[in-house]
């Protein structure tokens, strides 16, 4: 009987230390690969990753099965999460949409705001599902909500768990365990690295003996973290609770995030900007006379250095009233007023505009 890592999914052998599943000794107990081992032990960053191509076929096999799915999105990184091409895929199967990393909030949003902005975006894009459950894997806030409705709405089923890469798949998964069993560890490996999980993982939890089922998450390509060093990843996603930077605008004024965008405001008038980002991706402000200069010579030195950003696309757009502004998979902004912006964001990646989402905050 092959038997496969509880960590990344992969058929565990002895053979190959070059190949995944390698372990030195397979055992007959639960058994992690020398990868995840080390990963989960070490905070080794790990060398195999998986491609889009594993994670297709595996979706591909997942639809054919009648089960429960439960769809993982990252509300800090909405834009990027909420993928179109996932969405499709799983148009007209049984769907619960988990917005997770609501921790990462500041506690004056109030959740059925979130609540109300994801449903609305589903409505948009007509995509049907069971329940929406805004919960924080990290924290465990709004899980016995979450189990409630898996609960009533599985039938027997298995529950397989979806999403794009770093939304917190597994760490949804592991919380679950602690929360509903009795488990006090992680048994999934994680990490920020894109791939980490290799292969379906199945994870026996129903008393009729039906299974959490971990998938691979799709790598996608307008992400930031395809364009940055991993080394700078802890500078760039954030970890904790965010803490709101606040700028009031009069004049034409940059904005510099990081090294990673920055925004030109023209003859700007009583115009606010909020910044929800990681507290260590500095926020930088020059004058627009002096912004040829600060390219030149910040961006990569005093303003943050990111590895493999090979310059910036742009847009221009003229905003009105109360305005969220994501960023690819590392923030938002909130702008509130009657302006002219000029985006610039690292090239290949995207920035997204929507309503506002955050009508708690700043009123």
């Amino acid at each position: 009987m092959q038997r496969r890592c509880i960590g990344c999914g992969e058929i565990l052998q002895n053979s190959d230390p070059n190949l995944p599943g390698y372990t030195p000794v397979i055992k007959d107990e639960i058994t992690y690969c020398k990868r995840c081992f080390r990963m989960m032990h070490y905070n080794e960053l790990p060398k195999v990753l998986a491609k889009n191509e594993d994670y297709l076929k595996v979706v591909n096999h997942v639809l054919e099965k009648n089960g429960l799915m439960v769809l993982v999105i990252d509300i800090f990184s909405f834009s990027i999460s909420f993928n179109k091409e996932i969405l499709a895929k799983l148009r007209n199967n049984d769907v619960i949409l988990v917005v997770n990393k609501f921790d990462l909030l500041p506690k004056s949003i109030n959740v059925n705001d979130i609540l109300n902005f994801v449903s609305k975006e589903c409505e948009k894009l007509f995509f049907r599902v069971i329940a929406i459950h805004i919960v924080s894997a990290t924290k465990g806030y709004y899980l016995d909500e979450l189990m409630n409705t898996i609960d009533l709405v599985r039938k027997g089923r298995e529950v397989y768990i979806l999403g794009v890469a770093n939304v917190g798949k597994s760490s949804f998964i592991n919380a679950m365990l602690k929360r509903f069993t009795s488990r006090t560890s992680d048994v999934i490996a994680t990490s920020m690295i894109p791939g980490t999980t290799l292969k379906e993982i199945v994870i026996p939890f129903f008393d009729d003996n039906k299974a959490f089922i971990d998938t691979p998450g799709l790598i996608n390509d307008k992400s930031i973290l395809e364009y940055i060093d991993s080394n700078d990843y802890d500078k760039v996603l954030p970890k904790k609770e965010i803490r709101p930077i606040t700028y009031q605008l009069f004049g034409s004024y940059t904005y510099f995030v990081g090294g990673l965008a920055y925004l030109t405001f023209i003859n700007a008038k009583n115009v606010s900007i909020v910044f929800y980002l990681n507290d260590k991706l500095l926020v930088t402000r020059v004058k627009n006379e002096k912004l040829e200069e600060a390219i030149k010579s910040r961006v990569g030195n005093s303003i943050l250095p990111v590895s493999n950003v090979k310059g910036f696309d742009s847009k221009k757009i003229k905003l009105k009233g109360r305005n969220t502004l994501f960023f690819s998979g590392f923030g938002f902004a909130l702008i509130i007023g009657d302006v002219e912006v000029d985006i610039n964001y690292a090239k290949n990646t995207e920035v997204v505009l929507y309503g506002d989402i955050l009508k708690k905050q700043n009123k």
